[in-house]
């Protein structure tokens, strides 16, 4: 009997293109499972995660029950499985879209409940394709000296994806996988993914592997910096751990790449915990803007940004962040920068 085809629509399309098309979850699964277009087949699954990923959200600011369904369960087992695919693909396509994504689909923003959302969905398909993704770790090693190429690359990604997955969903035996890569890592790769693992599931370890990595690379800048900025866009890490680090002996707000590594990817890349429901990080934000603007007006300004959409946040959120802005905007020395963006911001 004669099949309704499900279209594989803009086709080896090189350039960026948002398309309108009401697929309904059983064309996306098939194009998520067998399209011959990458691109096509890593949108499907982006459309099928972000559809759940909004439902989630709205049960969760509606206080309702959370639950994943086995569509998408599947969807994202057979990706995961499927050894004929290379490694590196395999890894994007299961990468779930952020939580700055999902909040661009939505009129009115509720970033705990996006966040709240979100981690449901990575501790459920951690748990749920446990069997999978232990293989899949067990899989994708590269065992003797590092090395660079596309393949091994790939290889370490998608091991490192699985390990994160297991991690989110409290599982003892992928924590413990963790902290034994921490531990015995070859290479940053490894040991930066495992140490981010520990740290975003707030891991009984995840304290002592910190210690022990900035104990290892404390005369390496860049490496710094990735410490701090790892631990500023975890969710676990509040306004009151972030003003701790800033009294680390290694962090200046005067080096422009450590206060954007701590006080920027806090701002900008932990919305869990920037958008405090009791306005208190859009108060740390209005202070460190202020802060910055004294001793590097660019930096600032960057800063600064971090509210420029302030008007897309429930009202709840809006009224404490306006407050912030004006406090801002309500200081006479401000640098032309600064205030080019603040201006802006309250004008829209």
């Amino acid at each position: 009997m004669a099949e309704e085809p499900t279209p594989s629509i803009l086709r080896d399309f090189s350039a960026p293109v948002i398309l309108q098309y009401d697929y309904t979850d059983a064309a996306l699964l098939h194009l998520f499972s067998h399209d011959s277009d990458p691109v096509n087949r890593w949108e499907a699954g982006q459309r099928l995660a972000m559809a759940r990923l909004l439902t989630l959200t709205r049960a969760a600011i509606a206080g309702d029950e959370l639950a994943l369904d086995d569509v998408f369960i599947e969807g994202m087992r057979t990706m995961l499985v499927d050894d004929t695919l290379d490694a590196a693909f395999r890894e994007q396509a299961l990468l779930l879209p952020s939580e700055t994504m999902i909040a661009e689909q939505m009129d009115s923003v509720d970033p705990q409940a996006i966040h709240m959302a979100r981690k449901f969905v990575r501790a459920t398909i951690g748990a749920r394709l446990r069997t999978e993704l232990m293989a899949q770790y067990d899989a994708n090693q590269t065992p003797g000296d590092y090395s660079p190429d596309a393949l091994s690359a790939g290889r370490r990604a998608l091991k490192n994806l699985a390990l994160a997955y297991l991690c989110s969903a409290g599982d003892e035996a992928g924590i413990a996988l963790a902290q034994t890569q921490c531990d015995n890592a070859a290479n940053m790769t490894d040991r930066s993914a495992a140490l981010g693992a520990l740290v975003h599931a707030n891991a009984p370890g995840a304290a002592a592997a910190l210690a022990a990595f900035y104990t290892d690379f404390d005369k390496e800048a860049l490496v710094v910096d990735k410490w701090f900025s790892m631990q500023a866009s975890s969710p676990n890490t509040d306004l009151a751990a972030v003003r701790a680090l800033m009294t680390h002996p290694a962090f200046s707000l005067r080096n422009p790449n450590r206060a954007r590594s701590l006080v920027s990817t806090f701002c900008a890349a932990n919305p869990m915990q920037f958008h405090a429901p009791d306005g208190s990080g859009y108060a740390f934000w209005a202070e460190q803007v202020i802060a910055l603007d004294a001793l590097n007006p660019q930096v600032a300004s960057r800063l600064a940004r971090a509210m420029d959409r302030w008007r897309r946040y429930a009202p709840a959120f809006q009224a404490h962040m306006q407050k912030a802005l004006k406090q801002v905007s309500g200081r006479k020395k401000l640098s032309s920068d600064v205030r080019e963006v603040i201006s802006k911001a309250l004008a829209n």
